[in-house]
């Protein structure tokens, strides 16, 4: 019993329509307006009701992780396992089912402190049900049964947190990257990768630092190379920060950039990802280099 994948993002923004218009504009996203959560944002990229979730705050920030458990029975299982664990569990009520369009959830916090959820059951509203149609003509993101991509946490608790996600969770190991220590004297940076049960590279990563809006990056995927290359454009054209330079990762082999949304949430855009058929023929990998090629980067903030 495990994770089937990574159904919503739930962030935050300082002004409300910023994440839909960079959404929209730049990424290719769907926006769908809700009459019933006017104060809220929502972006479609398949036929899910939603796939990014986006309230107001007073900074823009990672508010939760959604995690399909697949049925109830794992939904259920999921929760005494957390339980078991000694980690705090919230029932979700009535409205932020509606909210979240979903059957039942429940929230929890990982060791490093990282909010997340747990549901089951996709629900959806007549607004949400509705074919997906990018505003910048995208035909298809890579989504389906791998969910919407991944995200990169913060887990300055790294030993702890990576133990959580295996032992509880029930995520599977996929790659762990260790970065030579800079010639600065910094620590070296460790990025582990994890799989939930589908046959994408990862959909959860873990990286050995803090971070201000508590999410390094969430990635999605789209099924050409020139789709990412027209995304560069829009970036370059809005001025968009880049946190990222082009190029191809080594342990998932995804082609990519990485650009900067509002309130310093980023985004990497990527194309061919690695897909495993069967985890049971898969040894997990140790890496030390992140890329074949490309992908420079620009200061991380602290």
């Amino acid at each position: 019993m495990s994770v089937a994948n990574l159904a919503y993002i739930h962030i935050s923004e300082t002004e409300q329509g910023s994440w839909s218009n960079f959404g929209a504009n730049i990424l290719g996203l769907m926006p769908i307006e809700r009459p019933d959560f006017n104060d809220h944002s929502f972006l479609k990229m398949d036929d899910a009701p939603f796939r990014i979730l986006v309230s107001t705050a007073e900074q823009g920030q990672m508010l939760g992780c959604g995690w399909d458990m697949g049925s109830k029975e794992n939904y259920q299982a999921m929760i005494a396992k957390l339980e078991a664990a000694n980690a705090t569990v919230t029932a979700g009520d009535a409205q932020g089912a509606k909210l979240r369009c979903v059957t039942e959830y429940a929230s929890s916090n990982d060791p490093s402190g990282n909010p997340f959820e747990i549901f089951y059951g996709r629900t959806t509203t007549a607004e949400c049900d509705v074919p997906f149609v990018s505003p910048v003509g995208i035909d298809k993101f890579v989504t389906g049964d791998m969910g919407l991509g991944h995200a990169v946490i913060p887990a300055p608790l790294t030993a702890e947190t990576h133990a959580f996600y295996i032992d509880t969770m029930g995520f599977g190991m996929s790659d762990d990257l260790r970065m030579p220590p800079p010639a600065d004297g910094a620590p070296e940076l460790r990025i582990i990768f994890m799989h939930a049960s589908n046959s994408r590279h990862h959909s959860l990563a873990l990286a050995n630092f803090p971070h201000p809006v508590g999410i390094v990056h969430m990635m999605f995927e789209v099924t050409s190379i020139d789709e990412v290359g027209a995304c560069l454009d829009r970036v370059n054209q809005a001025n968009v920060p880049i946190m990222s330079t082009l190029g191809r990762h080594c342990n998932d082999n995804m082609l990519s950039f990485y650009s900067v949304g509002p309130g310093g949430i980023a985004v990497e855009f990527g194309y061919d990802g690695l897909q495993i058929d069967d985890w049971s023929q898969f040894p997990p990998t140790e890496s030390t280099e992140g890329d074949f090629w490309g992908h420079a980067y620009q200061p991380m903030p602290t």
